[in-house]
């Protein structure tokens, strides 16, 4: 196989070719329809030689792989401006955002939707909106490309994309495994980064409670572990200490023991 690939490459006109491919490839990545070629492709070329046997089957991606790669895709596209995109699936990262006592903010994305590439372009990629996002959010992408980001749509079931939704932790920021959505921006609305930002800020002005609530268990918790710390040290030191008044009791008892033998022996030289 590497035999017959090092004889393609060498053969005239293929750097040509590669060059062609590679500028149709971003052409139909930019415009959205990459989403629809590659699946087609996969299983009209792909997945008869996977069940002959003739290749193995494709390895699953974990959600910081997948991540790392729609990072890495995003970059390309649209340059290295944008939110923090957490690395990890969504419960992790509404994990993370419970930690920090913080809302997720959720970017539903469909690579093949229209407006997908202008929303990240003129939203996803613009600076305040980066800043502003980072500050008050855990930033997780819900990509239709991923079985996660599927999962994740279908159970918000979103009216239009793209779309953003803030999630909050079902039982209220800090506590509860499930989530519950408190917002969304979606569509048009979009186009405008000052009216995102400002629904977004409305969305954290109604729902601050919730914060409050998850701040102030949070530093409950700061406070117990400092207090069992410093019981720890306290017990600490008070074992060392006990440990050196053992030892100070031991030598002054061997002093007193080696000093009553050197007055024995002294006095049996003198007589």
């Amino acid at each position: 196989v590497l035999d017959f690939l090092s004889y393609v490459g060498g053969l005239p006109g293929f750097s040509h070719l590669r060059l062609l491919f590679v500028g149709l490839g971003r052409l139909l990545q930019r415009t959205g329809l990459l989403s629809l070629v590659l699946p087609v492709a996969d299983l009209l070329l792909l997945t008869p030689l996977r069940l002959l046997g003739f290749l193995a089957p494709p390895p699953r991606e974990s959600a910081a792989e997948a991540a790392a790669r729609f990072t890495a895709e995003f970059e390309e596209l649209h340059g290295e401006t944008h939110p923090r995109f957490f690395r990890g699936s969504c419960s992790e990262a509404l994990s993370r955002a419970r930690r920090e006592a913080k809302f997720c903010l959720v970017y539903l994305h469909s690579a093949a939707h229209p407006a997908a590439a202008s929303t990240c372009d003129e939203l996803i990629a613009n600076a305040l909106f980066a800043a502003f996002v980072d500050e008050n959010f855990v930033f997780w992408v819900a990509d239709d490309a991923t079985a996660d980001g599927r999962a994740v749509r279908q159970a918000l079931r979103p009216r239009e994309l793209p779309t953003l939704v803030v999630l909050a932790q079902a039982e209220g920021a800090g506590r509860g495994r499930g989530a519950q959505a408190l917002a969304q921006v979606a569509g048009v609305r979009l186009r405008d980064v000052d009216g995102t930002v400002a629904a977004l800020s409305e969305t954290l002005q109604t729902w601050a409670p919730l914060l409050e609530e998850a701040r102030e268990e949070l530093t409950a918790r700061a406070v117990d572990r400092a207090i069992i710390q410093e019981q720890a040290s306290e017990y600490e030191r008070a074992l060392a200490e006990d440990q050196a008044r053992e030892e100070a009791e031991v030598a002054a008892a061997a002093a007193a023991e080696e000093a009553e033998r050197a007055a024995a022996e002294a006095a049996e030289a003198a007589e």
